[in-house]
């Protein structure tokens, strides 16, 4: 699933893109993803796009919003054209790197020609169309209440394991499977301890690491680690995947050279990376 640095540079790049533009016509190919009146949207102009945590908010004129969660594997593609539109990079899941095609769930024109599409492989992907701007109830990591006394209260109240906490949305807005692991790894925290037995030194240890970690992810567009569903709108790949610590590194030498071996454990059904020997 895109976690924050995917999600923000995709608005980085629609901000490029399609700020400024004029909604000229919406196909939906999968109706159970597509939320709200699309004729409401029709004739509008994209004034602003926000995000927090992992969902995006596209500000339109008339008091609306377009609100688009990618969940697991959506991805939105642009091309400054319409109709049939061949990209340059490959398009995962896609035979042949041409849109429309069998993933593409949703088709969103400009006025100007471009269009933006709205692929998603699993269906579990949405847009909303509504009048205010979806967001989660969590903190976001880029937000300004994001600050170490946040984190110290927030480790303090919570009886579960601290890798859990990290991504529990309602709390924690913006970190998933990827950016937990590598931040507790930065942090020398073990990701199976409860976040209540950490002391303020390890607290502060791991919100400066959260904030490492999604910087870095930002400098490198995201990652496209895996089955590399998540892919920036022009197609092209993040890079962060060349610079993790642990995630996917399971068998390999622990990168603080303390002799250790990454391992892998479950938590909340997901994977965990860490080392066991220097994550204490």
């Amino acid at each position: 699933m895109p976690e924050l640095p995917e999600v923000e540079t995709i608005r980085r790049a629609l901000i490029k893109d399609i700020l400024g533009k004029k909604i000229k016509n919406i196909e939906v190919l999968s109706p159970k993803q597509f939320i709200g009146d699309k004729k409401k949207a029709i004739g509008q102009k994209i004034v602003d796009i926000k995000r927090t945590g992992k969902i995006m908010a596209i500000h339109l004129s008339g008091k609306l919003y377009l609100n688009i969660h990618l969940k697991m594997a959506g991805q939105l593609l642009y091309s400054d054209k319409n109709g049939q539109v061949t990209f340059t990079h490959k398009i995962p899941f896609v035979s042949g790197n041409s849109l429309p095609a069998k993933t593409t769930r949703i088709i969103i024109g400009f006025t100007d020609g471009s269009t933006l599409f709205f692929n998603d492989l699993r269906k579990f992907g949405w847009i909303k169309v509504s009048d205010k701007p979806e967001k989660p109830t969590g903190t976001d990591v880029l937000a300004k209440d994001f600050t170490l006394q946040f984190v110290n209260s927030l480790v303090h109240n919570y009886l579960k394991p601290i890798k859990l906490l990290l991504m529990e949305q309602d709390k924690l807005a913006g970190i998933g499977n990827i950016y937990a692991s590598e931040a507790l790894f930065y942090a020398g925290i073990d990701p199976r301890r409860k976040a209540k037995s950490l002391s303020e030194s390890e607290a502060k240890k791991l919100y400066q690491s959260i904030l490492k970690v999604i910087d870095t992810g930002l400098k490198y567009n995201g990652s496209s680690a895996g089955d590399e569903a998540y892919v920036l709108p022009d197609a092209s790949r993040g890079r962060y995947q060349d610079h993790m610590v642990v995630y996917h590194r399971e068998g390999e030498p622990c990168p603080n050279g303390c002799k250790g071996k990454v391992e892998r454990t479950k938590q909340g059904g997901r994977s965990t990376f860490f080392c066991p020997k220097c994550q204490k």
